[in-house]
Protein backbone atom coordinates (compact mmCIF):
# COMPACT_ATOMS: atom_id res chain seq x y z
CA UNK A 1 0.00 0.00 0.00
CA UNK A 2 2.47 2.41 0.81
CA UNK A 3 3.97 2.11 -3.12
CA UNK A 4 0.65 2.58 -4.54
CA UNK A 5 0.22 5.51 -2.64
CA UNK A 6 3.60 7.05 -3.35
CA UNK A 7 2.70 6.28 -6.93
CA UNK A 8 -0.47 7.73 -7.28
CA UNK A 9 0.40 10.85 -5.19
CA UNK A 10 3.25 11.55 -7.98
CA UNK A 11 1.25 10.71 -11.15
CA UNK A 12 -1.45 12.81 -10.02
CA UNK A 13 0.78 15.98 -11.30
CA UNK A 14 -0.18 17.54 -8.29
CA UNK A 15 2.53 17.40 -5.93
CA UNK A 16 6.43 18.81 -6.53
CA UNK A 17 8.08 16.07 -4.11
CA UNK A 18 5.70 13.25 -2.28
CA UNK A 19 7.66 11.48 0.84
CA UNK A 20 5.81 8.56 2.16
CA UNK A 21 6.66 5.76 4.96
CA UNK A 22 5.26 3.42 7.46
CA UNK A 23 5.11 3.63 10.77
CA UNK A 24 4.41 1.49 13.71
CA UNK A 25 1.47 3.91 14.92
CA UNK A 26 -1.98 1.79 13.92
CA UNK A 27 -3.61 5.43 13.75
CA UNK A 28 -1.17 6.57 11.13
CA UNK A 29 0.20 3.24 9.56
CA UNK A 30 1.28 5.30 6.22
CA UNK A 31 2.35 8.81 6.56
CA UNK A 32 2.99 10.87 3.85
CA UNK A 33 4.08 14.51 3.21
CA UNK A 34 4.28 16.12 -0.07
CA UNK A 35 4.34 19.72 -1.54
CA UNK A 36 2.00 20.83 -4.15
CA UNK A 37 2.16 23.42 -6.81
CA UNK A 38 2.14 26.77 -5.73
CA UNK A 39 -0.63 27.69 -8.40
CA UNK A 40 -3.16 25.56 -6.90
CA UNK A 41 -5.60 26.08 -4.15
CA UNK A 42 -5.54 24.26 -0.90
CA UNK A 43 -9.35 23.48 -1.94
CA UNK A 44 -7.98 22.10 -5.28
CA UNK A 45 -5.63 20.31 -3.75
CA UNK A 46 -8.05 18.92 -0.96
CA UNK A 47 -10.52 17.90 -3.87
CA UNK A 48 -8.22 16.09 -5.64
CA UNK A 49 -6.43 14.04 -3.00
CA UNK A 50 -10.47 12.85 -2.07
CA UNK A 51 -10.99 11.56 -5.22
CA UNK A 52 -7.50 10.28 -5.73
CA UNK A 53 -8.47 7.83 -2.12
CA UNK A 54 -11.85 6.95 -3.53
CA UNK A 55 -11.14 6.22 -6.81
CA UNK A 56 -7.69 4.82 -7.27
CA UNK A 57 -6.19 3.67 -3.42
CA UNK A 58 -9.10 2.67 -0.81
CA UNK A 59 -10.86 -0.63 -0.56
CA UNK A 60 -14.21 -0.86 -1.56
CA UNK A 61 -15.48 -2.77 1.71
CA UNK A 62 -15.07 0.23 4.06
CA UNK A 63 -13.53 3.45 4.21
CA UNK A 64 -13.37 6.79 6.09
CA UNK A 65 -11.54 10.18 5.97
CA UNK A 66 -11.30 13.66 6.30
CA UNK A 67 -9.55 17.02 5.18
CA UNK A 68 -8.57 19.86 6.55
CA UNK A 69 -7.91 22.87 4.65
CA UNK A 70 -5.59 25.95 6.10
CA UNK A 71 -3.41 28.41 4.21
CA UNK A 72 -0.46 26.52 2.35
CA UNK A 73 -1.57 23.76 4.18
CA UNK A 74 -4.03 20.62 3.58
CA UNK A 75 -4.54 17.52 5.99
CA UNK A 76 -5.77 14.36 4.99
CA UNK A 77 -6.22 11.67 7.72
CA UNK A 78 -8.25 8.44 5.52
CA UNK A 79 -8.63 5.02 6.90
CA UNK A 80 -9.66 1.92 4.61
CA UNK A 81 -10.60 -1.91 5.06
CA UNK A 82 -11.09 -4.63 2.63
CA UNK A 83 -13.32 -6.81 4.05
CA UNK A 84 -14.97 -7.76 7.81
CA UNK A 85 -11.69 -9.53 9.04
CA UNK A 86 -9.24 -8.50 6.13
CA UNK A 87 -6.38 -6.25 6.37
CA UNK A 88 -6.62 -2.00 6.98
CA UNK A 89 -4.94 0.78 6.89
CA UNK A 90 -4.41 4.03 8.32
CA UNK A 91 -3.34 7.23 6.67
CA UNK A 92 -2.14 10.88 7.56
CA UNK A 93 -1.15 13.35 4.72
CA UNK A 94 0.47 16.87 5.22
CA UNK A 95 0.53 18.67 1.87
CA UNK A 96 2.21 22.38 1.98
CA UNK A 97 2.33 24.64 -0.83
CA UNK A 98 5.54 24.47 -2.55
CA UNK A 99 7.72 27.55 -2.12
CA UNK A 100 7.77 30.12 -5.13
CA UNK A 101 11.07 29.92 -6.30
CA UNK A 102 12.97 33.47 -6.18
CA UNK A 103 14.44 35.52 -9.22
CA UNK A 104 17.60 35.63 -9.63
CA UNK A 105 19.50 39.28 -9.57
CA UNK A 106 21.25 39.27 -13.03
CA UNK A 107 25.22 39.43 -12.64
CA UNK A 108 27.16 42.70 -13.27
Amino acid sequence: MESILRDVFTDSGLFDTVEVEHTDDPDRLLVSLCQYHPNLSEHDVADAVEELWGQRVSHPFWEAHSTWVDDGHVEFEAATREGPHGHYVTVHLVAQRSPVPLQRSPQS
